[in-house]
């Protein structure tokens, strides 16, 4: 599956997009499937098809969704997880409040990776009726949800491919950790972006976000991670979910270049049950 531009294509696969919410442990799941354009979904397995798993601060991932579609993007699902205690659930150890006046971050991303690992990611594939073996998964995330997504390139062996978008790389000891662990051998592809003015700020955990995200950069291309690095216009809180969807093409392109599709070949998969597609709206509160 190649992501092209929109018109015609998205509207058709607007119409035949399926949606299904489910709760687990605390989270909140939407997941959402695009099948290729000009195709009706089916209940059947296609083989590889890209799966991108999304934490979103609040809502359900509508509007990352809505610019997928925008961009012509098909053959995919998108699974919107809302973890029950963002800020904690993101962060990969301990470290101190970002803000005068907030609380420590708790550091519980391993328990957040091992739901995501143990509990959600198979209820995804029951529901596509199709074997993990016959899925590419990759993960993402825009601001402690990207800091989540790029640290899991280093925790599991879940993803081909990650997208950190304006993550929260500052995250005290996350860039100098990357510079001296290796990635997981299954990471293949990785993006990372930032604003050009989101290091302009006083807070002094903030201020080295550009940094930070180009040493992670570093660290993962010396691995052999297929890593590109985006400079997108504004600060933090401009544009994100455009900014996700961005990302997400990126991984999407990298799926059809390891040979995954949303079966432009053949039939595609559907949801063994299906909700009518609810609105709502991602991001995040921190950097």
């Amino acid at each position: 599956m190649r992501a092209r531009d929109g018109g015609a294509d998205a509207a058709a696969v607007a119409g035949a997009c399926e949606t299904i919410a489910f709760d687990v442990e605390g989270c909140r799941v939407t997941l959402r499937l695009a099948p290729p354009a000009g195709r009706p979904a089916q209940p059947s397995a296609a083989p590889a098809l890209p799966v991108i798993y999304l934490h979103v601060f609040e809502g359900d991932g509508d509007d990352v969704w809505r610019e997928l579609l925008g961009l012509g993007c098909a053959g995919f699902a998108l699974a919107a997880i809302a973890p029950a205690r963002f800020d904690d659930d993101m962060t990969p150890w301990p470290g101190p409040a970002a803000f005068r006046g907030a609380e420590d971050f708790a550091g519980g991303a391993p328990r957040q990776l091992d739901l995501l690992e143990r509990a959600i990611m198979p209820r995804v594939h029951r529901e596509l009726a199709t074997a993990p073996a016959r899925l590419w998964s990759a993960i993402a995330g825009y601001s402690l949800a990207g800091l989540f997504a790029a640290w899991a390139a280093w925790a599991s062996d879940a993803f081909a491919g990650v997208a950190s978008v304006s993550g929260s790389l500052w995250y005290p000891g996350f860039a100098a950790f990357a510079q001296t662990h290796a990635p997981r051998d299954a990471v293949r592809a990785a993006y990372l972006s930032l604003g050009d003015r989101e290091g302009r700020t006083r807070n002094e955990l903030m201020r080295a976000v550009d940094q930070d995200t180009r040493s992670v950069v570093r660290a993962l291309s010396a691995h052999g991670v297929t890593t590109t690095f985006e400079a997108t216009s504004g600060g933090h809180f401009t544009d994100p979910a455009r900014r996700c969807a961005r990302g997400i093409r990126w991984l999407l392109d990298q799926a059809a270049a390891d040979g995954a599709s949303g079966s432009l070949d053949g039939d595609a998969p559907g949801l063994t049950s299906r909700t009518p597609d609810q609105g709502g709206s991602g991001g995040a509160a921190l950097q």
